[in-house]
């Protein structure tokens, strides 16, 4: 649109694409289209390949191409799917992440529903260690179970944050299900304790110590602060019908509480909306990791688009992928430029986590982001890394660009 100059910019990022004309953001999803053939990687773009650019009748005036080394691939996951038959033979989910001594400890969510009894198999919460954050041992046995027939966990629980109280105690707040396998339900959120690591956990009587507005609500992170008044912050994933802007989807949401029991929630909620109406985060945004990094909080969240092919009525829409922000007050939010930050990175072939990725959480060790994920439709964990220097001047890149092109 318009006349010259234009001004265009094209990020590349495994399967995922954004480009700008002149400011104005759209995106590509596997250009090469393989919602034709959802099950045929060959479809997939693959992560070498080559970006053209042809100008027919005007004249191209500059170009620059940069590699951003944002961060660091492992190939292959770091947390395995157990052995068959096992409890979590099928999807493995990183939850919160707390450190005793010199180990560091997952908990993570397992799920096998393989497993045929009554009531169902649903997904427990496990634990793996580690002291390096990429060599992990597995619990062989869930640490907490899901609840009795009937009850508001008794389809499923899901492992979400995790904290060392000032007791000295672990303590796990997870989302629990309830219903039936084809039709499951949200039954609110969940606390255990225990004082070693790999339990035993105790339920807390209270349960379900929160349940949100609109009963739809599972991701989150749990944070302990310094502040006296709230002790503890969650920021969670609730369905909103009306939202302030966008269609109904999922939002942030703060709450606070001293006891990790008794909750209050923000009036200003929900807190987080989608950077945008109708890009790759316009229908869902789910807050997943929280960290603060000097006077900022960073948000790994995941974000999801449900836009369909005109061609394919019935294709499941966009995958979920993960993106970043960050706040100074956990209020008013600023978009990582080159969202999606943590997309699939290319065919099968090449990367186990080709095509949806999730479920986000960074561990800080030493300077590094170590950012643990979901791959490969919920069967690994995997983790990519990067330097917490260039995670906190992320504006560098991008303002070096530009000088570039005005160069």
């Amino acid at each position: 649109p318009g006349v010259t100059p234009w001004d265009v910019r094209v990020l590349k990022k495994g399967n995922y694409f954004r480009f700008w004309v002149n400011g104005k953001n759209y995106w590509i999803h596997s250009p090469r289209g393989y919602w034709d053939d959802e099950n045929d990687d060959n479809y997939q773009d693959p992560m070498d390949g080559f970006i053209g650019i042809i100008a027919e009748k005007e004249k191209i005036e500059s170009a620059t191409v940069k590699i951003l080394g944002w961060l660091q691939e492992l190939g292959k996951p770091v947390i395995q799917l157990g052995k068959s038959g096992s409890w979590n033979a099928k999807q493995l989910l990183p939850g919160g992440v707390v450190k005793v001594d010199d180990t560091y400890y997952m908990y993570f969510t397992g799920s096998n529903p393989d497993l045929l009894t009554d009531p169902p198999e649903g997904a427990k919460i496990g634990v793996a260690y580690s002291k390096d954050l990429i060599n992990w041992t597995v619990y062989p046995d869930p640490v907490i179970r899901q609840g009795k027939h009937q009850t508001w966990e008794e389809l499923a629980i899901y492992s979400n944050g995790a904290v060392i109280t000032p007791e000295g105690e672990i303590a796990i707040v997870y989302a629990g299900q309830f219903g039936t396998q084809k039709a499951p339900s949200w039954g609110g959120f969940g606390l255990a304790f225990s004082d070693n690591p790999l339990g035993p956990f105790i339920k807390s009587e209270a349960n379900p110590v929160y349940k949100h507005e609109h009963v739809s609500a599972h991701e989150f992170d749990l944070i302990r602060t310094n502040d006296p008044h709230r002790r503890y912050l969650m920021f969670y994933a609730g369905y909103n019908p009306n939202p302030p802007s966008g269609p109904s989807g999922d939002r942030g949401y703060l709450i606070y509480s001293n006891d990790l029991i008794d909750w209050k929630a923000d009036e200003r909620n929900p807190v987080f909306h989608p950077e945008t109406l109708d890009n790759w985060d316009a229908v869902h945004i789910r807050p997943r990791s929280l960290n603060r990094l000097g006077d900022m909080w960073f948000l790994w969240y995941e974000g999801c688009n449900n836009w369909k092919p005109t061609t394919k009525p019935n294709y499941h829409g966009w995958f979920d992928t993960v993106g970043i922000a960050r706040s100074k007050d956990l209020i008013k939010w600023e978009y990582y430029s080159r969202n999606p930050a943590l997309p699939g990175l290319g065919n099968s072939t090449r990367q186990f986590d080709n095509r949806w990725i999730g479920w986000p959480r960074m561990v800080v060790k030493n300077g590094i982001g170590y950012v643990f994920y979901t791959g490969g439709d919920g069967h690994s964990i995997g983790v990519r890394k990067i330097a917490i220097e260039k995670l906190t001047d992320w504006d560098s890149d991008i303002n070096k660009m530009i000088d570039l092109l005005k160069d």
